[in-house]
């Protein structure tokens, strides 16, 4: 059921539900909306104060940008919570196009409780060359935002074959290379036709 709101109470949320989503670093109530499997139209009403929010909703945008719903309702208290959030898993065909032209609402998800932008995503993988420690059908989450250093994992793309690949970085002899885990695969050096797309941040295992 809706929260019973007098008018004030109703802006005084409002306002902070959007303190909270632009300093989460979602510029937009559309994107934070596409990025987290919301439908936009009824996002921005409760946004801007003229549809009202059951309990179950406020709690739900409080989950998503890691707030206290107790802030969100009051504005007393700590702002920040620790919380679970939803990644989009994505085709690895679409990474190039992420996220202005993903359907979200046709995506399976999976969640996430470490810190991560906005501009997160998920991957399937769907072949053996991280294995034996990522085989086929590891979920993987990629953050776009987050640079990988020496030894992270990441995900690369070949520009000339336009193959996006799941590696590990290895710095060696003053060169920095994409190294899978199979040794079946041969290392990658990567030079100015290479373009490090995000840092794995995270990966689970699907039995």
């Amino acid at each position: 059921m809706p929260l019973k709101e007098t008018p004030n109470l109703k802006s005084k949320i409002c306002e902070r539900l959007k303190l909270a989503r632009t300093e989460a670093g979602f510029n937009t109530a559309k994107e934070f909306a596409l990025l987290n499997n919301l439908k936009i139209s009824t996002y921005n009403l409760h946004e801007a104060g003229t549809r009202s929010m059951a309990l179950e909703i406020i709690e739900q945008y409080a989950q998503i940008l890691k707030i206290n719903v107790s802030w969100l309702l009051t504005g007393i208290g700590p702002k920040s919570s620790s919380q679970v959030r939803s990644i989009a898993i994505i085709e690895w065909a679409e990474i190039s196009t992420f996220p202005e032209k993903i359907d979200f609402e046709t995506k399976q998800w999976t969640t996430s409780d470490i810190d991560l932008s906005p501009f997160s995503f998920a991957l399937t993988i769907d072949n053996d060359a991280m294995e034996p420690r990522y085989p086929e059908g590891t979920i993987i989450i990629v953050d776009t935002k987050q640079k990988p250093k020496n030894k992270d994992f990441a995900l690369i793309l070949i520009k000339e074959k336009k193959t996006p690949l799941f590696k590990q970085l290895i710095q060696a002899e003053g060169d920095l290379y994409a190294k899978s885990l199979n040794p079946d695969y041969k290392p990658i050096r990567l030079t100015k036709s290479t373009e490090i797309l995000g840092k794995v941040v995270q990966a689970k295992l699907i039995c």
